[in-house]
């Protein structure tokens, strides 16, 4: 078993967001853990893509785009 100390000012927030999703805050974490494991090779290219200043800012440009509703939803090229 891994036990981890958790911010106290993390902890009304886990619980918040695992009420909102009827679940357990154990089962909260795990399932983040799990998702983070699953889609690891994106954030290892995002976290690559961000190191030039150039990419960073794109990527930075592009969440605000999506935040602010300023996009044009495409299919997939293999669609």
């Amino acid at each position: 078993m891994l036990i981890v100390a958790i911010p106290d000012k993390l902890i009304s927030r886990i619980h918040e967001f695992s009420g909102l999703s009827c679940q357990t805050p154990e089962e909260y974490i795990i399932e983040l853990i799990e998702e983070r494991i699953e889609h690891e090779s994106a954030y290892n290219e995002t976290a690559y893509l961000a190191k030039s200043e150039i990419n960073r800012k794109r990527l930075n440009k592009a969440v605000e785009e999506i935040k602010s509703d300023i996009y044009e939803p495409h299919r997939l090229i293999n669609d």
